[in-house]
């Protein structure tokens, strides 16, 4: 890849989505990367490739692209056209549907998201000269402000999976993440809570939000444990004390906005996981997973689960399969490449860019 166009993908502080939509991206391309830190203060670089500072003059004299993690007009805009009038183009990148979180009421940064910081968006989303999504959905949301338009789905850097698993005799059910769930996550917690009943050996951990209080409550902290929000390095680790993940999902544009991201990270793990189908389609029903739509689904599949060793470790052994082979970032660099060819007007001979045709439907 090294006639690839010099990129440099700059995340906003040192965040997830910073790891998988900048670092991860650039590490397996072999180009830079930086995280800003754009609160309050100036713009400046909190920590990413050695010797690359913020210092956009610089940029544009160094790279052919500049991507954005979520760059807000205000104080990217100047940036923007720093590296367009040397003839750097800039890509605006987005992994969330922002307009919702707004209107989630269970969501700890809605009062972030008000009506001027999305106008703010949007102006540095039509400023740029393309925009990267991490979904169909949103690619089709967010086409609306530049029809230059691209899809880039989330993978993973499989070597922070590779952990073991420790045997034991009960069946642990967990769910891990964090802010914006809690209207999703509830109605699945009274099936984990009759399931828990009905079976004595099966326990619940809550990795990231409180989940595991109301549950503690009736079973005890031995059964129903919390681990609090970490550091994102940590949360595979964690994951494996879990024999089976929940990945519930609302039915808002919030959740439309997601990517499956919490399946492929169970899955990466060799977790058997039960999700809504309408945020994980790549989950195939009673392969590499089980879909849920409602508490009683939930509660079968749970009940199944909890007695059937065997079907747990099918399910787990499907899932990774189908991320070692669709969704390490080894595969999904290429989509990235072909972006960012396609971009600068020097498409690659390959699978072709995947660019985003057509506006989401009214």
């Amino acid at each position: 890849m090294s006639d690839l166009p010099r990129t440099l993908f700059t995340g906003r502080r040192s965040t997830a989505v910073t790891w998988y939509r900048c670092v991860l991206p650039a590490e397996f391309l072999g180009q830079d990367w930086i995280a800003v830190e754009d609160g309050d203060g100036e713009l400046v670089r909190k920590t990413g490739t050695p010797g690359v500072e913020f210092d956009p003059v610089a940029w544009a004299e160094r790279y052919d692209v500049v991507v954005l993690n979520q760059p807000r007009g205000r104080r990217w805009l100047p940036v923007i056209r720093t590296l367009q009038a040397a003839g750097t183009k800039v890509i605006f990148e987005i992994d969330d549907y922002v307009h919702a979180v707004r209107k989630k009421r269970d969501h700890e940064f809605r009062g972030a998201f008000g009506k001027e910081v999305l106008r703010e968006y949007e102006q540095a989303m039509r400023a740029c000269d393309a925009v990267i999504c991490s979904t169909p959905w949103l690619g089709r949301r967010y086409r609306a402000f530049n029809p230059e338009t691209y899809v880039c789905r989330n993978g993973l850097d499989l070597g922070r999976y590779a952990l073991t698993r420790p045997a034991r005799d009960r069946v642990t059910v967990g769910w891990a993440g964090a802010t914006g769930h809690k209207d999703a996550v509830r109605p699945w917690l009274a099936a984990v809570a009759d399931v828990m009943r009905a079976r004595p050996h099966v326990d619940f951990l809550a990795i990231g939000q409180p989940w595991h209080r109301p549950l503690a409550a009736e079973f005890g902290e031995e059964r129903a444990r919390g681990i609090p929000f970490m550091a994102l390095e940590s949360y595979p680790g964690a994951m494996t004390a879990m024999d089976v993940a929940l990945a519930p999902a609302g039915k808002s544009n919030f959740f439309r906005g997601k990517s499956d991201l919490r399946f492929l990270e169970a899955g990466a793990l060799g977790l058997a996981t039960i999700a809504d189908p309408g945020v994980y389609p790549t989950l195939e029903h009673g392969v590499s997973g089980l879909h849920a739509e409602t508490p009683d689904e939930v509660r079968e599949h749970l009940l199944a689960l909890a007695d059937d060793a065997a079907l747990r470790d099918r399910l787990g052994a499907s899932a990774r399969a189908y991320v070692e082979r669709e969704r390490s970032m080894t595969v999904m660099a290429a989509q990235w490449d072909a972006v960012l060819r396609a971009v600068t007007g020097r498409p690659a001979a390959g699978a072709p860019a995947p660019r985003v045709t057509a506006p989401l439907a009214a």
